[in-house]
């Protein structure tokens, strides 16, 4: 279930639903854009929904405005859900909710899709989608450091310096009260005017019997996980499939220099970049020697003769392509996970959220170099740009990182299938519940025993069995 969410999102449900359809599983897909996929096993519904808070607003306008972002995925959120909650095919899903064996729900931002979990007798999984991250991790009661895991919003690897680990921890902090003590909140109150009496949200958004994440080691750094936290990345990841004539035609055409593939994604527009940055693009793109193919939703560009647009694109098939030498992108999740698995060199230009983590990840293990929209230019475009051409050990790294990730046992549609019947076959497995889970963060340090130990023998002379305290 995605009720809300980017393109990108449901993309990655696609892939899980064509996966489960493909193991023979009846799959009902539940979200709010239009039904695209093909497959005998797999049914889509619609939620009733009007996706265009997701689809149409200026990120680059409202970036730098924090709170209207957050208020952007809150207004975006309760819209839906009244919507969703007042459509006879999702009511009737929800009174058939016992009928189906799992329901997989998107671990964030989706807290309308909570209550098909009332009274629920099947397994739940929740789908962590931007990767390994600290809270998704907590539900679970797997409290891995925040010395070692640092914040989705901050351009920091697992590999953090001190001033880096000293930012990060009253992030994560401030996050965790964010999300428990206003998103939550304002999400429990809207729940309960459709579901009176609805229980702490978290009780049941929190409680998966497996949780699939869209990561992996060799992409993201190793990670103490739960048997349960199950990393399924490049889910979405395929080999190439052949182009469309006339994109195929302008690949072959560029030569020995190659094409550069740039994308800003399914949820930031191109075309709502502010005019200097489009003229800057426009002439640094004009004075490389590779063709550009650009994803761009407008018509308004004077473009030169290396470089065209479209609307769509197909992403993976030009990164998969012999072609293509450069990716320049917004850095989302799943096209960084498609550029190391072809193994293509990226221009990271990271736009809002996890992207500048992302972006950080990339360049610091040498697979990419990093723009700030602040200081784009046409010469710092070009100059990234020639760098990434001219330094064989961009291609070098993404080569053995195409490798690594490309090696595993299983894929990750298969690894994700067989977890989600396991916890089907043994009733949400409940053996494989971690104790941790019972803790919360202070419990889990201990520091309320620490701060036990440090009092109690301050006060040895007030209790009334003193010789109990010998020992202490």
């Amino acid at each position: 279930m995605v009720p809300v969410g980017s393109r990108s999102l449901y993309l990655l449900c696609r892939s899980l639903s064509a996966a489960l359809g493909d193991a023979g599983h009846s799959v009902t897909l539940v979200s709010t854009f239009p039904a695209s996929m093909k497959h005998e096993n797999v049914k889509e519904v619609h939620t009733g929904g009007d996706n265009s808070a997701m689809d149409t607003p200026n990120i680059f306008s409202i970036n730098n405005d924090k709170v209207q972002m957050i208020n952007m995925m809150q207004n975006a959120s309760i819209s839906i859900g009244r919507k969703m909650w007042s459509n006879e095919a999702i009511k009737q899903l929800w009174r058939d909710r016992n009928n189906f064996h799992a329901i997989v729900i998107i671990s964030y931002i989706n807290e309308i899709a909570v209550p098909f979990l009332l009274d629920y007798e099947g397994a739940y999984i929740n789908f962590c989608t931007p990767g390994v991250e600290f809270q998704h991790l907590a539900q679970q009661g797997n409290w891995v450091p925040m010395s070692v895991l640092p914040s989705i919003i901050h351009p920091f690897t697992n590999d953090m310096s001190f001033l880096e680990r000293a930012i990060n921890l009253p992030t994560e902090i401030m996050r965790m009260i964010g999300l428990n003590f206003w998103r939550y909140h304002s999400m429990q109150v809207f729940l309960e005017e459709f579901f009176p009496g609805f229980p702490p949200l978290a009780s049941l958004y929190h409680n998966s019997s497996v949780a699939l994440i869209n990561g992996h080691f060799a992409l993201d750094g190793s990670v103490p996980l739960l048997p349960t936290q199950v990393e399924v990345g490049t889910i979405n990841a395929k080999p190439a499939r052949p182009l469309p004539q006339d994109l195929e035609e302008f690949l072959a055409g560029a030569g020995e220099a190659g094409v550069i593939l740039f994308s800003l994604g399914s949820l930031v527009k191109s075309a709502d970049m502010p005019p200097h940055l489009k003229a800057a693009l426009v002439e640094g793109f004009g004075r490389v020697k590779q063709h550009v193919v650009w994803k761009y939703e407008g018509d308004d560009l004077n473009l030169p003769p290396n470089v065209i647009t479209r609307k769509w694109l197909p992403q993976q098939d030009i990164l998969g392509h012999n072609q293509t030498r450069v990716f320049m992108s917004h850095c989302g999740n799943l096209g960084m996970q498609e550029a190391q698995y072809h193994g293509v060199p990226v221009l990271a230009v990271p736009v809002f959220f996890d992207q500048v983590r992302n972006a950080a990840r990339m360049e610091r293990k040498g697979y990419a170099v990093m723009l700030n929209w602040d200081d784009l230019t046409a010469d710092s475009l070009v100059d990234a740009i020639t760098t990434l051409t001219s330094d064989p050990r961009y291609q070098q790294r993404l080569s053995l990182v195409s490798q690594s990730v490309k090696d595993q046992k299983e894929s990750p549609g298969e690894r994700a299938v067989w977890w989600i019947e396991y916890a089907i076959r043994h009733k949400g497995s409940p053996h494989l519940e971690y104790s941790g889970r019972r803790l919360h963060l202070f419990q889990y340090l201990m520091l309320d025993v620490l701060l036990f130990w440090f009092v109690v023998p301050k006060f040895r002379h007030l209790a009334p069995y003193p010789e109990i305290l010998q020992l202490i």
